[in-house]
């Protein structure tokens, strides 16, 4: 409770200090260095709650080589809920982008994950990690079979994707999108298989999004022949609050990821005045 009551009480502090941002509104795409940003949210007819992005800018390893040097962005935000605790609320993230083979499903590694898929997929991933002294090997980092991008951190949301300079150098560049979605929950259904996502079924309701990420390219224009940080070129892409899933984001959704082994989500759609019950 401790904890709930101080991040509660520096995003009202950050209130004053922030600007407020209507989705779809000319000023919504913004600069890395204009946060806080909030949006007003609405489950039909009704205020639900505050969301506020508190910060979002370029993150760097600073090693000294680009041979182990890694680059990405960082992004945190809240929601204040203004219903109280009867309605289920939920981070819902798609990598809408990225073309590299660098991330594998932890059940199949066989073959990359897709382009687009939810982020992250049923029971985890494997990726690419350096150790101490430059070698490179496959971690895999676990998860569950839910869809949801917060794991008991709800209402904050962080992240800190990155991808090594290395990878934009064997692909030529590296393209990591993101769109991501508060939404409730209007009705969740498990299957019988504990190991698989495709037998759970969940219905929400889209009530603000945000799409962000970054590019790293790779061309040799300094010393030719030799890998440098000054033949990596990095952009943060432009934060954008968004009133519609993209056709992108509701194709992550129903992406199947493996080969040998399969799995994927069934996630569809509903209206956000059912995120209410009868007497809220």
């Amino acid at each position: 409770m401790t904890k709930a009551r101080s991040l509660s009480e520096s995003v009202a502090g950050a209130l004053a200090a922030c600007v407020l941002v209507v989705p779809g509104a000319p000023d919504s795409a913004v600069a890395a260095d204009r946060f806080p940003r909030l949006v007003p949210v609405k489950c039909g007819s009704w205020y639900c709650g505050t969301m506020m992005i508190s910060g979002y800018r370029k993150f760097r390893d600073g090693d000294a080589t680009p041979v182990y040097e890694r680059n990405g962005a960082s992004i945190r935000g809240w929601f204040r809920s203004a219903i109280g605790a009867g309605v289920e609320f939920h981070y819902l993230q798609v990598l809408t982008r990225f073309e590299a083979d660098d991330f594998r499903w932890v059940r199949d590694p066989s073959v990359p994950l897709p382009v687009r898929y939810v982020d992250p997929p049923p029971l985890g991933e494997r990726r690419l990690e350096a150790d101490a002294y430059g070698n490179f090997f496959e971690k895999n980092q676990p998860f569950d079979t839910l869809p949801w991008f917060d794991e008991g951190d709800f209402p904050a949301f962080v992240d800190n994707p990155r991808a090594f300079l290395a990878s934009a150098r064997r692909h030529g560049s590296v393209s990591m999108r993101f769109e991501t979605w508060l939404v409730c929950v209007i009705d969740s259904r498990t299957g019988p298989d504990e190991r698989s996502a495709s037998d759970d079924h969940y219905e929400v309701a889209a009530l603000v999004g945000w799409k962000w990420g970054f590019d790293i390219a790779y061309q040799d224009v300094g010393r030719i022949g030799e890998d440098e940080l000054v033949d990596y070129t990095y952009a943060l892409q432009p934060f954008e609050f968004v009133t519609t899933p993209t056709e992108d984001f509701r194709t992550g959704l129903g992406t199947t990821v493996g080969a040998k082994v399969t799995d994927r989500f069934d996630i569809r759609f509903g209206d956000s005045q059912r995120c209410l019950k009868p007497g809220q």
